[in-house]
């Protein structure tokens, strides 16, 4: 039995575990990620992309990569509800938009506009494995996690058993997670929302039925196969869910051959031939975990935060957890931080959490609201529905890693309200152009502290490398306006920020505002340090 010692173990190969490997390898950190499974998903599951999630895929470099992913699904949305797929005149039939508002958030508040928000997961998880690896993540599938106890983790494989020494842990070990449970970590929430589902995967040709009326979702009306056909490729890919009473019955009262025939009834063509390619039985749940991390364990994606699927926030929400920890965990790992700016994880991402799963429960008990989003504000706003771009990237933190006081959220319909500069929100999208270049303040931002300045904001750019040398650390400094290489090119780079031309921020490696100065400071030089040694622990 072989004995290593690592700096981190990520439990879980799944998007989250994937993603936090890859995002550790960026910062530097080679982490080991072990899955049970011998290899990725083959269940479609999660689909959506938020705006966020996007934007941090972009950082990573899997922009193109995601979207040719996600291109066979890049022009169609929406909800569409008949009878039957073949008995319903599909070019009348009811379809319901549900992000009216995303476009428009998109093109104006994140260089994301060009990025399908659309991947299924089976495609996105081979992208993320092999940009993980590339970063220099070592990822072991077939590799059980055994046994946890004093800081040592016993993996099992079918090569045998190695103990490994991980100064940390990342539990991304899903719903179930085994991590959470032997450390004692409970939940809150409702648990699980009643019933049950069984996701049928299966293979069908019905691209001429459907051609230029492709969509997202269809919910299937008929009383003999009453169900959710989810769109893969639009072509011949597809999910259809299938909901039980677990009190009466259980998967296995659902055969294949059961299943192809409620398909068939469900698309109205008898004859259709259907390829089931597997089941998926699973319960709608909603909870957060009590606590986000135990001593060196930190839990991420489903270990933290189950929600119901309407709105398409789970994978979201882990998939900014993972970035979240990443360059934390190897800011600590590095040397340029102390041990208390990890304790900005939970307090950072345990009220996003319990947020996004009481606005996802919100959806789940209202989904006319939900697929009615620009309809509905008003009673939206009654019951305290936020924009899903709002949940996706317009929240707030607060911890020891922003300085400053810090507000709560402006607006739950607002985007823009709630990105304005201020500590706590992710940066505001700019448009720059540097030497013929076009880029965003977001391309800025991914690896270092970044300090971001107005034209006159000569003396903040100045301390910014001064802060860095004396801390050892490289701290980005750019000036953006008339006559500085960078170019705003709407000219609202001040009034975005809300800083004058002498004022700036300063950006953390993750796109989020750590301080703001609106204006000059006497002392430029000892501000800026002592701020990022209160934020860095490095007292």
């Amino acid at each position: 039995m072989s004995e290593t010692n690592i700096d981190v173990l990520v439990v879980g190969a799944g998007p989250v575990g994937l993603a936090t490997g890859l995002f550790l390898g960026r910062h530097g950190v080679r982490a080991l990620v072990a899955e049970r499974h011998p290899g990725t998903t083959i269940y479609p599951r999660a689909t959506g992309l938020a705006v966020r999630t996007r934007e941090i895929l972009r950082e990573a470099g899997l922009a193109e990569s995601v979207a040719a992913a996600g291109s066979a699904m890049a022009s169609t949305g929406g909800k569409l509800i008949v009878d039957t797929l073949a008995g319903t005149d599909l070019a009348t039939a009811k379809r319901i938009w549900p992000r009216q508002s995303e476009q428009a958030v998109t093109v104006e508040h994140s260089p994301t506009a060009d990025v399908s928000g659309i991947c299924p997961q089976d495609r996105l998880e081979p992208i993320l494995l092999d940009a993980a690896r590339a970063a220099g993540a070592r990822v072991q599938f077939e590799t059980e996690l055994a046994g946890f106890d004093g800081g040592v983790a016993t993996l099992r494989s079918p090569g045998g058993e190695q103990v490994v020494h991980p100064r940390y842990v990342v539990a991304a070990d899903g719903a179930a997670s085994g991590l959470r449970e032997s450390l004692g970590i409970g939940t809150i929430g409702p648990g699980p929302l009643g019933g049950a589902v069984l996701s049928v995967l299966f293979e069908a040709d019905l691209a001429n039925l459907i051609r230029g009326h492709e969509f997202v979702v269809c919910e299937i009306g008929t009383p003999a196969a009453p169900g959710l056909l989810l769109a893969i490729n639009n072509s011949d890919r597809w999910v259809f869910n299938i909901s039980y009473d677990p009190d009466t019955a259980s998967p296995a009262d659902y055969p294949e051959q059961r299943c192809a025939e409620l398909i068939r009834t469900a698309i109205g063509r008898p004859g259709l031939d259907v390829r089931v390619l597997a089941r998926n039985p699973w319960v709608p749940s909603a909870f957060s975990a009590e606590a986000m991390r135990k001593d060196m364990v930190f839990l991420a994606g489903d270990a933290a935060h189950v929600m119901p699927p309407l709105g398409a926030y789970g994978l979201n929400t882990g998939i900014a957890d993972a970035h979240n920890i990443a360059w934390k965990l190897a800011a600590v790992i590095n040397g340029m931080a102390g041990p208390g700016l990890l304790d900005s994880y939970e307090q950072e991402r345990l009220p996003v959490a319990r947020f996004t799963v009481e606005q996802a429960m919100l959806c789940q008990r209202n989904p006319r609201l939900h697929w009615d989003l620009a309809g509905s504000m008003a009673e939206r706003e009654q019951l305290g529905m936020a924009d899903p771009q709002v949940v996706s990237a317009g929240y707030r933190y607060r911890s020891r890693a922003v300085a400053e006081s810090h507000r709560e959220l402006a607006s739950l319909s607002d985007f823009a309200a709630n990105v304005d500069g201020s500590p706590g929100g992710r940066v505001p999208h700019v448009r720059l152009a540097r030497r013929g270049e076009r880029l965003s303040t977001l391309d800025l931002c991914g690896r270092d502290f970044v300090l971001l300045g107005g034209a006159s904001a000569h003396r903040w750019a100045d301390a910014a490398a001064e802060a860095g040398r004396r801390l050892g650390m490289r701290v980005q400094a750019y000036q953006i306006g008339r006559g500085c290489p960078l170019v705003d090119l709407d000219g609202n780079w001040r009034q975005a920020a809300g800083i004058s031309a002498e004022g700036a921020v300063l950006v953390r490696p993750d796109g989020f505002v750590a301080w703001r100065s609106t204006g000059r400071s006497p002392i430029p030089e000892q501000t800026l340090h002592d701020t990022l040694r209160t934020i860095l622990d490095r007292s």
